[in-house]
């Protein structure tokens, strides 16, 4: 039985529909940390602003998804062999994203004891789930010697 080790190479749709999710999910949590950097949380009730939000990512979810899927077939054309620097732009996402994940456990009144648990275990999650879009999706493995 013969393996075939060759990385599949995904269409600028996929990465842009994996980019573009990645980024919806990581929105909230940056604007929060905009809102605890800035103290608008002093200013504004919090839970209310997180409502409208909510509402606004979402909203801008359908449309974004809409919007993929108009260009669809235009982006399904378009081949890369190595998406390094959308790669890139996942991680800075992500990183912003986790600090965001923490604000939003304070706002929501938890504990800031275990804000560090709290941290370590999503720092450990979204580096796995990086890691294994990265070696899948973007043919990018950081892991692996040159």
């Amino acid at each position: 039985m013969i393996v075939n080790k060759k990385a599949k190479i995904y269409s600028l749709y996929e990465i842009s529909a994996i980019l573009f999710y990645a980024t919806m999910m990581m929105v909230m949590p940056i604007i929060l940390v905009i809102t605890y950097i800035f103290e608008l949380d002093q200013t504004l009730n919090i839970n209310t602003f997180i409502f409208w939000l909510i509402i606004f990512v979402f909203s801008l979810t359908l449309i974004g998804t809409i919007v993929l899927i108009l260009k669809k077939d235009y982006l399904k054309r378009q081949v890369k062999p190595g998406y390094r620097s959308e790669y890139y732009y996942l991680v800075v996402i992500s990183t912003f994203g986790l600090l965001g994940f923490i604000v939003f456990y304070d706002y929501l009144g938890g504990n800031r004891d275990y804000i560090a648990n709290i941290l370590v275990v999503l720092f450990a999650i979204i580096v796995f789930i990086l890691i294994v879009l990265g070696r899948k999706f973007f043919n990018f493995d950081y892991m692996k010697k040159k």
